[in-house]
């Protein structure tokens, strides 16, 4: 009896102490411990947990209650949120509309218009859906258009965020708008000339509104050539050295209601469509209402949910996660009678409230944007992977599931883990200091488990750590 006693007494102490925590894997528990500690003499710290999908049993954990930086893992709550908001079947629409001899240009912060990944998978390009917007003006015998109207203010006037920084000069923070062309960035490609003579250039899409200073030479021998955005304006500077034609890196534009309206505008008139008036900001949408009258719709732009998520989760496209992030914010206002733009504050209303739906622990979560550029968000490895519990047990589970990077689709898991293909289903995430990895292992006896692993404070290159992580999703996938 007394042996009882202390026997109780010493399994009391270790499970007060945190040395034993009921349900763990001690033999999974002492490999991961020592494949994602094996850098801590380099200052980074981690969060992680397990979870066995099909008992809720909880596998390993490491602070997972201690709120970390995701980077691109808030991308998880934003779709999460907005595919319970929207459904799989809704489309974000673009209306192009006319009122006597003027065209409106109407947004609902749709992230997809001239979105070329999305435009290439049907068989075009940037500038594909311009062209059939053309098609419909020519078949309803319009030759001459007077004013071009733009409307962007289904989303707040807040572009950007605060806590973005020079974020804002590359593809990566363009401004987030109710009105979105090309994922708000210009693409120049540039081509050789004669040796030592300035290089040609073109811009998709064409527009008149920005400025490009050409400084870059072609060359012969190897030299790189360079692109950078000037603060002010969108004035665009190339540099260096180019002896092949070379697609330059996306940069943003600084207005984009009006970066679309003149693309159109260009496009028109290369098709043939006279415009006699100018481009006008919009204070309201025609007729005060969207959709606009159906009479005078002349074409929309539409794209689906699916490709939403796809976008986000495979590709990390930061543009499409910053539109349904306020997005998800509009919508949850209007559930609630109030008919507001989409922000930021509100799109993180909107996950609290699905959080709380799904009885998931939002005390330690801070969204400040929705794609995870920003150093001041927050979540929690318990709050992921609860995330991903929920989502596994969901009707739509596998549209979710699919939306993220895997070894076959790479996306933004391109080079990782070719050897578990089938078996990660996966969300990255990278700013200064951070990397994230956080999704569904398949283990090879058929077991779905959802993990989370989080790394802050990395002083130096995050390629170490994307090891680190995926050797943790090769001890997932073989774990019994």
């Amino acid at each position: 009896m007394k042996r009882f006693a202390f026997s109780f007494l010493l399994l009391t102490f270790f499970v007060v102490s945190g040395c034993v925590s009921a349900g763990h894997d001690p033999a999974l528990t002492a490999q991961l411990d020592e494949v994602l500690g094996s850098l801590s003499d380099t200052g980074a710290v981690y969060t992680a947990r397990v979870v066995e999908l099909s008992t809720g049993r909880e596998l390993y954990a490491h602070d997972i209650d201690v709120p970390f930086t995701p980077a691109s893992n808030m991308k998880i709550p934003v779709t999460a949120a907005g595919l319970d908001l929207f459904g799989t079947q809704h489309t974000f629409k673009t209306y192009l509309a006319k009122e006597g001899g003027d065209l409106w240009i109407i947004g609902t912060g749709d992230p997809g218009t001239g979105d070329p990944r999305l435009a290439k998978l049907k068989g075009g390009n940037t500038v594909t859906m311009l062209d059939q917007w053309a098609d419909k003006l020519i078949q309803h015998h319009i030759g001459t258009v007077g004013d071009i109207y733009y409307y962007e203010g289904a989303l707040d006037n807040q572009l950007v965020h605060d806590s973005w920084g020079e974020s804002v000069l590359h593809w990566y923070g363009a401004p987030v708008s109710g009105l979105n062309f090309n994922d708000n960035c210009v693409d120049i490609t540039i081509t050789p000339t004669f040796s030592g003579k300035p290089v040609s250039y073109t811009v998709m899409p064409p527009v008149s509104c920005i400025t490009v200073n050409n400084k870059c030479i072609t060359k012969r021998p190897r030299c790189r050539p360079a692109i950078i955005k000037l603060p002010d304006g969108n004035v665009y500077e190339i540099d260096g050295g180019c002896r092949i034609k070379t697609e330059l890196k996306s940069k943003p534009v600084d207005n984009p209601g009006e970066f679309f309206a003149d693309a159109f505008k260009t496009h028109l008139e290369k098709r043939g469509i006279k415009v006699t008036g100018r481009l006008k900001s919009a204070d309201a949408p025609l007729g005060r209402a969207i959709p606009p009258d159906r009479s005078k719709v002349i074409a929309v732009h539409e794209t689906s949910m699916i490709n939403v998520l796809s976008r986000i989760n495979t590709n990390s496209q930061n543009l499409f996660a910053e539109c349904l992030s306020k997005l998800n914010g509009q919508a949850f206002m209007a559930r609630q009678g109030k008919k507001v733009p989409g922000s930021w504050t509100d799109g993180e209303k909107a996950i609290r409230a699905f959080l709380k739906k799904s009885n998931i622990d939002d005390s330690q979560f801070v969204l400040a944007d929705g794609s995870g550029l920003s150093h001041l968000n927050k979540v929690t490895a318990r709050m992921i992977t609860d995330i991903f519990a929920t989502m596994y047990k969901r009707a739509d589970a596998k549209v979710y599931r699919d939306s993220l990077a895997n070894p076959v689709s790479g996306g933004s898991l391109h080079g990782r883990m070719k050897d578990l293909e089938g078996h990660v289903f996966v969300k990255t995430g990278l700013i200064n200091g951070v990397r994230a990895l956080s999704g569904y292992v398949k283990t090879k006896k058929g077991k779905w488990l959802t993990f989370s692993i989080i790394y802050n404070r990395i002083p130096g290159s995050v390629k170490p750590f994307e090891g680190l992580q995926d050797n943790a999703c090769r001890i997932l996938t073989d774990w019994e």
